[in-house]
């Protein structure tokens, strides 16, 4: 049956957009959707990876937890996004768990029916290993911002990544739907440091604070802690 929020997600995919469409078509025949409602897991950390997802609506948050139970929050998974392809692509166990963060429609590929597709079509492998290096450069990226970068342009950062999947407001302002809680697990401080830098910009006019929700007065201010040539960005090509 067809499956219109997939192909969606397929083609707006950096990764396998670039797949002819008689190739999106075979990938969405394995696709079937999965409704999960805020709070509720799509994934565990832990367990074997069987299923690859992608966010058709809503958000995927991926956490990690220490045997000592300290959460620590890594990433939001918007729509156009697939996430679980370590686990998925190796058998291994997941490296986080992923919960959704609002009300969540996802496409779920198995692995077993996936790996037959590439048994009849290798060339789609290709794609797959560019998913998996643009894993790599996010996690170096990651690990060279929590080495160089102080909070506050960590926070800048962070904000700057959320910006292109929030939503636009009055004329410029965007409004980034995340909490200060949310915000301060991702960077591993505690809330009052990130609620004390925030409202630094927000007296500064540079945003305003919500309940759940920041909203940016001046994007542009933002901007440049997304090049490459920041302190912090991934040098390894």
């Amino acid at each position: 049956m067809p499956n219109p929020g997939a192909m969606t997600v397929l083609q707006s995919n950096p990764i396998f957009g670039g797949l002819p469409p008689a190739r999106l078509a075979e990938i969405v025949e394995l696709c079937s959707n999965r409704r999960y409602a805020p709070g509720d897991n799509v994934f565990r950390q832990g367990e074997l990876g069987t299923t690859l997802f992608g966010v058709i609506a809503g958000q995927i948050r991926i956490t990690v937890t220490s045997a000592e139970g300290q959460e620590l929050h890594l990433n939001l998974i918007e729509p156009g996004e697939v996430v679980g392809e370590i686990a998925f692509l190796d058998g291994g166990q997941r490296t986080a768990t992923g919960t959704a963060a609002t009300a969540t429609t996802c496409f779920a590929i198995q692995r077993k029916p996936f790996y037959q597709l590439l048994d009849r079509r290798p060339e789609i492998s290709q794609h797959l290993v560019l998913l998996l290096c643009e894993r790599v450069r996010w996690t170096s990226r990651l690990v060279a911002d929590s080495a160089f970068l102080s909070v506050p342009d960590r926070l800048i950062r962070r904000l700057a990544d959320l910006l292109p999947a929030g939503e636009k407001t009055s004329g410029n302002d965007v409004r980034i739907k995340i909490s200060q809680l949310e915000l301060a697990t991702y960077l591993g401080v505690s809330r009052q440091v990130v609620n004390g830098y925030l409202r630094q910009w927000q007296e500064a006019g540079r945003l305003q604070l919500g309940r759940g929700a920041i909203t940016i007065n001046e994007p542009q201010w933002l901007m440049p802690m997304l090049a490459s040539d920041q302190p912090g960005a991934p040098r390894n090509g």
